[in-house]
């Protein structure tokens, strides 16, 4: 069963939302609902690993060697 929601957006994000919706001959709610599906998934690294990649990278990005940072270009953080 579907339900109608309301929420914002921003305009940026809706407009390219309506965009792929177009290009790909959908409705836009099918790209959104696709996008929550995604998000809610186990395919998307988690917060955790998002900030501990954030403060590795942007607050002192000079503190990993250059294994480390090999290490890291090469991790497949999708296939977790």
């Amino acid at each position: 069963m579907k339900r109608k929601v309301g929420t914002l957006i921003e305009d940026e994000v809706l407009k390219l939302a309506k965009h792929r919706a177009f290009e790909e001959c959908r409705p836009l709610s099918g790209v959104i609902q696709d996008a929550i599906v995604l998000y809610l998934s186990n395919k998307m690294p988690s917060p955790k690993k998002r900030e501990n990649a954030y403060r590795l990278f942007c607050e002192q990005p000079t503190r990993i060697n250059k294994k480390q940072f090999k290490e890291i270009l090469e991790e497949d953080v999708w296939d977790q």
